[in-house]
């Protein structure tokens, strides 16, 4: 019987290391994005550059997403379980500008209106900045 981890890891066809499962599993306890730092704070005995590969890694093979939330890392968060490589799930996030989680919101059309019509969109994205629940109530 596998974990969720190495479920996942075989999922996406990713070969299975004691590394990518430790980094799996932080993401796996997080309900919110996570930094590089985040996630060297968890592993504080693991490689930085091993753990920067495993996040390319797992990024290319749509395992995670990158998030710019405007802080001064970008941060990775898990796809959902429908997420392929040619077309990640595009959908807005919420950065708590107290705490700083950046978390993923549920998919939703976004609309786009009053772009030029010479204009060609390839990728976009949307950050929610306020306050998350936890921090709204301190």
């Amino acid at each position: 019987m596998h974990s969720k981890a190495e479920e996942l890891l075989i999922k996406k066809n990713i070969k299975i290391t004691a590394n990518r499962l430790l980094v799996l599993e932080v993401f796996l306890k997080k309900e919110y994005a996570l930094s590089l730092a985040d996630i060297e704070a968890e592993l504080p005995w693991a490689d930085r550059a091993t753990l920067f590969r495993s996040l390319k890694t797992f990024e290319q093979k749509a395992l995670i997403h990158h998030i710019d939330d405007g802080g001064k890392a970008g941060k990775y968060a898990l796809c959902s379980e429908n997420c392929e490589v040619s077309h990640h799930s595009i959908h807005p996030h919420f950065h708590c500008e107290s705490c700083g989680k950046t978390l993923c919101l549920p998919a939703q059309d976004i609309l786009i209106s009053h772009l030029p019509s010479d204009f060609q969109v390839n990728s976009y994205s949307l950050v929610i900045n306020g306050l998350c629940s936890e921090c709204r109530t301190e």
